[in-house]
């Protein structure tokens, strides 16, 4: 290395000085075009920019590769430096820092040059063809040789490996000793010699300053950046925990009084809308929030707040039913019955509620709703008189009664007017048409025994009877009932063949007292007989017409009829008479047309056929006796012992 020089991989000066920057005077190698202090231009740059180090230290033998008579390598080892220049048609000149168009010739003719190397270099010999066949061949001159090396001379040609790439800044080629004597420096007439060789492509230093200043301004810009956008990062985060944007952050009110939620939202910011919430146990209390606590909104959103309210009943009178269960349900309360009630208000309306409105209800107690319905005629029809007449009083409407002959059990409503289901205003009327409880005509016979007592009681009167005889005898009725001189006379008592009359000072209406009818018996002459009998004769045609008109039939039993020709046991005076008698369900009948004088008198008896059988029993009349003929013994008792 020279003395003042800054590098030993930069070629020593031609003239013994490096060189120095005429601006600042500072050191600049040989090659340098630009001051890397100042960057001032380099007056004089030669042509030893170009030029790349090859350093065979260490080498064995160097064998002589040129094949002219100017000189060849001996065995010593060269331990020193020697600058070449590739001449190479592959490399550009420029791009070794040479001026373009210039060649080795024209370093050989320098000035700064030494003498020795003045001289023309001879043209090399051509490799030979197995070294041009492994490696492609390159010109190299010596350009510059340290003395102690004569073998060496200016304009001499040896072969070298690949070509270098100039551009590159240190292409090192490290090569066994077989390499390089087959590849590299294999001399003929020294096979064997062996040698390492560094080639250097010439560094640019001024180009390497730049680069490293470009990386250098381009790391502080990147770190700048970088810095920067950590910076508005965390300024962001800190502006964004203070709250200055992206919201702020929403209370928790829940548990909280109405009026300390709504002063705490309001003074954040925020607006308040207030709901009532059922709640037991927090009334007057946040129960609900939305948005919820501890979110981020954004400032004067609306914050709805459930409030705790009594779980009380509504006022609901007068709403439709759909609509007052609705606001029932809204306070919480599902347990709920509903009535109707008849009203004159619009129908499906709510006329009252229980408890009332205002009332503090539990969540599992009972309220009921009363529903308007029109005021509608109820089912009456089967009914009794007095089931009937309660239901129609219920519904808010009036009654009246119409007795009709009926199929019907006596009593029973057979009919409605206006019609059952009728929507009709408060307290209209409503006919009730009733089965009579009372004999259809004063000679339906058979429906005196099934009327009820007081029933017949009634009837009678109102047919205008009054009480002749009256008597109760272990409460069944004794009595004898007259009426005008149209109406048959009536008797009523245990055995109907029998007379029912004596002097009374007061007659006791049995019928009245509810006592038991166990016979029946009516009694008439031509002015009191039905007039569908016609004129009364003692002839089978006469007890026809009466059958008819007082409703008996045959249904079972077996008829009997009796004349005084018939009669058993016999009577001596015997009266003209027919009977007949027979039996119609449970009950039996017998009828006796007789002439007495000059009128002719008929009767109609009936009773219970077991009732009949053991009153007759009880008082010592044997059927048997009559020769089993009911006719018989009706006769016989109406006629001859009464």
């Amino acid at each position: 290395m020279y003395p003042g020089c800054r590098s030993s991989d930069v070629a020593p000066p031609l003239q013994g000085d490096c060189m120095r920057c005429e601006g600042c005077g500072t050191e600049l190698p040989d090659n340098a075009k630009f001051c890397h202090q100042c960057g001032r231009p380099v007056a004089g740059a030669s042509l030893q920019d170009a030029t790349s180090n090859v350093d065979m230290n260490d080498a064995h033998d160097v064998a002589n590769v040129a094949n002219n008579s100017k000189g060849t390598l001996d065995n010593t080892p060269v331990s020193d430096v020697a600058n070449v220049v590739i001449n190479s048609k592959d490399v550009p000149a420029d791009a070794l820092g040479a001026p373009a168009g210039s060649s080795t010739s024209d370093a050989q003719n320098s000035p700064d040059a030494p003498a020795e190397e003045a001289a023309e270099a001879p043209q090399g010999a051509q490799p030979q063809e197995d070294l041009a066949a492994t490696s492609s061949l390159k010109e190299v001159e010596a350009t510059q040789v340290r003395p102690g090396s004569p073998q060496v001379e200016v304009g001499d040609t040896v072969p070298v490996p690949t070509p270098v790439d100039a551009t590159k800044e240190a292409v090192r080629l490290d090569l066994t000793d077989e390499d390089l004597v087959d590849s590299l420096v294999t001399d003929p007439s020294r096979p064997g010699s062996t040698g390492r060789m560094r080639v250097y492509a010439a560094p640019d230093p001024i180009a390497e300053e730049q680069a490293a200043e470009k990386n250098h301004r381009l790391g502080l810009i990147t770190a700048a950046v970088l810095f920067v956008a950590a910076l508005a990062m965390l300024a962001a985060f800190v502006t964004w925990r203070m709250e200055i944007w992206g919201g702020k952050t929403l209370p928790d009110t829940v548990g909280m009084d109405q009026a300390a939620a709504t002063s705490l939202l309001e003074g954040e910011g925020f607006s308040v809308a207030t709901t009532e919430v059922v709640s037991d146990n927090a009334v007057g209390k946040v129960v609900s929030q939305e948005p919820a606590g501890s979110r981020r909104v954004d400032p004067g959103s609306v914050v709805a707040l459930g409030i705790g309210v009594e779980r009380s009943v509504p006022e609901v009178e007068g709403m439709a039913l759909e609509d007052a269960k609705e606001a029932l349900h809204d306070r919480s309360i599902d347990h709920v019955r509903v009535e109707y009630e008849n009203s004159d208000n619009e129908k499906g309306t709510v006329i009252a509620v229980t408890p009332s409105a205002g009332s503090v209800v539990a969540a599992d107690e009972m309220v009921t709703l009363v529903v308007a319905q029109p005021y509608t005629v109820p089912d009456v029809v089967g009914l009794s008189e007095d089931d009937a007449k309660e239901a129609v009083e219920r519904a808010g409407l009036t009654y009246e009664t119409v007795m009709v002959a009926s199929d019907q059990d006596p009593g029973t409503v057979v009919s409605a007017d206006p019609a059952v289901g009728s929507e009709l205003k408060a307290n209209s009327k409503v006919t009730l048409t009733v089965s009579s409880p009372y004999p259809a005509s004063p000679y339906a016979a058979l429906e005196y025994l099934h009327c009820a007592p007081k029933d017949l009681s009634t009837y009678l009167r109102q047919q205008g009877y009054s009480l002749l005889y009256g008597a109760t005898r272990d409460d069944v009725v004794a009595a004898t009932w007259a009426g005008s001189a149209a109406s048959p006379q009536v008797v009523i008592g245990p055995n109907p063949f029998a007379e029912y009359r004596g002097f009374q000072f007061w007659a006791t209406d049995g019928l009245a007292a509810g006592a038991q009818i166990q016979g029946v018996r009516l009694t008439f002459d031509q002015d009191s007989a039905p007039d569908a009998a016609g004129a009364l004769k003692v002839d089978q045609a006469t007890v026809n017409s009466l059958m008819e008109a007082c409703g008996l039939k045959t249904s079972s039993g077996t008829t009997t009829t009796a004349t005084p020709q018939t009669l058993a046991p016999k009577a001596s005076q015997a009266p003209e008479f027919i009977a007949k008698a027979g039996t119609q369900g449970s009950d039996t009948w017998a009828i006796v047309v007789w002439r007495a004088n000059d009128q002719v008198l008929a009767a109609v008896c009936v009773a219970p056929t077991q009732t009949l059988e053991t009153n007759l029993s009880a008082a010592g009349i044997s059927l048997d006796a009559y020769e089993g003929s009911m006719a018989n013994l009706a006769a016989t008792q109406l006629l001859i012992k009464g």
